[in-house]
């Protein structure tokens, strides 16, 4: 950039260099500012158009797909605007049980649940890190886990969906056609054109949200290490300890499977108003220590597999399965109790850093057992084909979460229209599909196969989970669409697969098209888009 137009610039400037949560994505010394206030905002984005510049909200940078920017690009023409410093106010108003939050998006998720809490509010579901700006967890469509246990009536206030469904209204920075300019427009729950925004891709800017939250509760949080992955993932009937079985008693459960090792560590979330007095109270969040901090023992057994020793990589999953289970017990924390936000938050900046892959099965609630033991058959056929190659391209965890879908009408706001690019949207020719079952896999940055391993199995999973059984998309924060050369770089996952997954069998109007024109109108000058954006929504100038 030339003197001159920093000169012009409406803001002091800075440089600051990109580099995501894997470390997969990176840039160099990219013109930034720190707006203080809606004003400033605008002139940034207006200057920007003016002198054709692309203009992207950054917060922590804890994402996979390039949704910001592409690797090693060229970035001379792009503004970041830093909405961490800032842009990070809220206020909360109490409604009865529930209330709502409105808050700039540059707020932080630690920040944001701390302050529900005070009021007495709180999430049942959540993504599990806590630095997280508001506006990349919506703008992804960022989601915990959590689905109702038998018997169990949704809130006042809550939603069994991502965070996006909790949303009642949003201003966005969008293009005026009349004023020729960028203006801050607000967008409720009924108005349509809501729908594109909610879980937009990187292809908006929000400047505020207002989200519907219920009353705070204590939860339990229990950690098993001895239940087989066999019985865990086994058909319906085939043992007494199916991943469904906890669903069914508490709601909420997750699975991380460490490569190679024979029992997962699950956790589950139970509803508990008052102290049991076995479990251990908690009154931060953050309470597994033991997976923040990477141990000598790992690191060398990662640097000894990507030089040349990858059959190592079964010794690599024993080491992290015991870490965890010492560490439970070590920290006193395979029990804990306390409010939400302190139960559910538990990954640290310091986590061991993997890349990941992500995809969403939607079907049935009855099918979750079947949907996980083919997806275990699947992955375990894969792993023992590549062992005998000595080839070890998972050397991470499999993570499962199941959520409910991103359902309207929890908002109890008549005439509110669905996400319409959320993972979580329901398909309106299934109305008996009401669950998402979020699967991960999980590997070290650069793992040699990863990506031959990762292209076959995306492949089976849009082939296999279909028809009346289910429907897939893809997690948009994560891997998806792999090439022989990359992620985000399939044509037929970006151009056909992903574009019909939040297509099909939707007839309220509030589709992948919709959408697309939504944005289009409001952005025709693709000032948000990044090169992987521009792509996949087939953009042209």
């Amino acid at each position: 950039m030339s003197n001159q137009i920093t000169t012009a610039f409406p803001l002091k400037t800075f440089r600051t260099d990109f580099l995501n949560w894997s470390k997969e994505t990176s840039g160099k010394n990219i013109l930034s500012c720190s707006p203080k206030t809606s004003a400033e905002l605008l002139d940034v984005i207006n200057w920007a158009v003016d002198n054709k510049f692309k203009v992207r909200p950054v917060g922590i940078q804890h994402n996979w797909s390039r949704l910001t920017i592409d690797n090693n690009a060229d970035n001379s023409d792009v503004v970041l605007v830093d909405m961490t410093k800032h842009l990070n106010a809220a206020t909360i108003v109490k409604h009865g049980d529930y209330g709502y939050i409105t808050a700039q998006t540059g707020i932080q998720m630690e920040a944001l649940v701390t302050l529900l809490e005070k009021k007495k509010l709180g999430f049942y579901s959540m993504p599990a890190p806590g630095d997280l700006t508001l506006g990349g967890v919506l703008a992804i469509g960022g989601h915990g886990t959590g689905i109702a246990s038998v018997n169990e009536e949704r809130p006042a206030g809550g939603s069994w969906g991502t965070v996006s469904n909790n949303i009642v209204e949003l201003k966005a920075i969008v293009w005026d056609d009349k004023l020729k300019q960028y203006v801050l427009k607000t967008f409720e729950r009924t108005n349509p054109e809501i729908s594109a925004f909610m879980v937009h891709v990187g292809r908006a800017f929000i400047y505020e949200v207002k989200l519907q939250v219920p009353r705070n509760k204590r939860l339990r949080c229990q950690s098993f290490v001895n239940v087989p992955a066999v019985e865990l993932f086994g058909q319906e009937g085939e043992g007494i300890r199916t991943y469904t079985s906890y669903l069914d008693k508490c709601g909420r459960a997750e699975i991380i499977w460490f490569p190679f090792t024979t029992t997962p560590w699950l956790k589950i979330w139970t509803e508990s108003p008052a102290y049991n007095r076995i479990s251990k109270p908690v009154h931060s969040p953050f309470n597994y220590p033991f997976s923040d901090n990477i141990p000598v023992q790992v690191s060398d057994l990662v640097r000894k597999i990507h030089n040349g020793f990858p059959e190592l990589t079964p010794s690599l999953g024993n080491l992290m399965f015991n870490l965890v289970n010492i560490g439970l017990g070590a920290t006193i924390s395979s029990d804990l109790w306390g409010w939400s936000k302190d139960v559910l938050m538990y990954i640290k900046p310091d986590t061991l850093r993997v890349t990941a892959n992500g995809y969403v099965i939607i079907t049935r609630r009855e099918n979750i057992q079947k949907v996980l033991s083919e997806f275990k058959a699947k992955y375990e056929s894969m792993v023992d084909i590549y062992k005998k190659s000595n080839a070890y391209p998972m050397n991470g965890p499999i993570e499962i979460r199941v959520t409910g879908l991103d359902n309207p009408a929890d908002t109890d706001i008549a005439g509110a229209v669905p996400p319409a690019l959320s993972a979580a949207r329901p398909v309106d020719a299934h109305p008996e599909w009401d669950v998402a079952i979020w699967l991960d896999n999980l590997t070290m940055p650069g793992t040699p196969d990863s990506l031959k391993f990762f292209r076959e199995l995306e492949e089976w999973v849009f082939n296999h989970y279909s028809g009346d059984y289910a429907t897939v998309r893809v997690e948009w924060s994560k891997g998806w669409g792999y090439s022989e050369k990359d992620a985000w770089d399939n044509e037929t996952v970006i151009d056909t697969l992903i574009p019909d997954s939040l297509t099909q069998g939707i007839t309220d109007g509030y589709d992948w098209r919709f959408a697309k024109a939504t944005l289009d109108k409001y952005d025709p000058h693709y000032l948000y888009s990044s090169p992987l954006t521009m792509r996949l929504f087939k953009a042209t100038l």
